[in-house]
């Protein structure tokens, strides 16, 4: 289903929606992604909305400060950056999470981010580098990655309640990224069985070839799953296995803090 046909459904259901304001947020998702500058016909295209429609609502972010345009191209501002700091700051996140992060990334020797659950995907909310180690431009606070072929994703997943994981993995696209990306439902739900039992999980070049990411939970305190810490490293010359069952028992123990912190 498009963004325009969730909107118009969305709508059906409740006529107090504001399909305008539903339209702008669409707009805002459209720059999600490695193309930041676009033009209003790649607007229209990522939005399935038409151009008038695009054009508009573009201008208005521009006039707002939320967007800049150079010769009929388009790109957002660090000012769409104040509408999340209502988010991060009401959950204290740089003054909790940050220290524990940075702390584990010297202890590892990796830079380590936080993510959290938003919808079917995961998004970045915290991000500590470590200078001169591996990284991926793609991993960053604001970034989403999706669920089934990252180990941030398949960890969230995994310790969902089973009911909410069946809902959420209904909802999922089946897409290899890679030669590697595990496709095969039977094969995905051991997958996430063996992460659960683990209590971590290692995704080995099905997101981006060459490259591994591992993550661990982080739960609440009712022990429902908040989010997940995780780390991505190369996979050529290293034994990817070996190196999960190293350091997951460490940012295991971040991960507890963590959880502990945000209560």
């Amino acid at each position: 289903m498009s963004a325009l046909d969730e909107n118009r459904a969305m709508f059906d259901e409740d006529k107090e929606i504001s399909l305008t304001f539903a339209r702008g947020l669409d707009l805002i998702e459209a720059f999600a992604g490695g193309e930041r500058r676009l033009s209003i016909p790649e607007l229209a295209a990522r939005t399935d909305m038409n151009r008038t429609v695009v054009r508009r609502l573009v201008r208005t972010l521009e006039k707002k400060g939320y967007a800049k345009a150079d010769r009929g191209v388009y790109e957002l501002t660090p000012h769409i950056l104040r509408l999340i700091r209502g988010f991060i700051e009401g959950r204290s996140l740089p003054q909790i999470v940050h220290p524990l992060l940075r702390a584990a990334a010297e202890d590892i020797g990796e830079s380590v981010s936080f993510a959290m659950l938003d919808d079917t995907e995961a998004v970045y909310v915290a991000h500590a580098f470590l200078p001169a180690r591996f990284t991926l431009n793609m991993v960053t606070v604001g970034s989403r990655a999706p669920l089934l072929p990252t180990a941030v994703g398949r960890v969230i997943l995994a310790f969902l309640p089973d009911v909410e994981r069946a809902s959420t993995l209904a909802r999922l696209p089946s897409q290899a990224h890679t030669p590697q990306t595990e496709t095969d439902d039977a094969k995905l739900a051991q997958i996430l069985a063996d992460c659960r039992r683990l209590g971590y999980c290692l995704s080995d070049g099905e997101y981006v070839d060459g490259v591994a990411s591992l993550a661990v939970p982080v739960f609440d305190g009712m022990r429902r799953v908040t989010g997940a810490l995780s780390i991505i490293f190369p996979t050529n010359g290293h034994d990817a296995v070996e190196i999960a069952g190293r350091l997951a028992p460490r940012m295991q123990a971040t991960a507890s803090a963590l959880g502990s912190a945000l209560q």
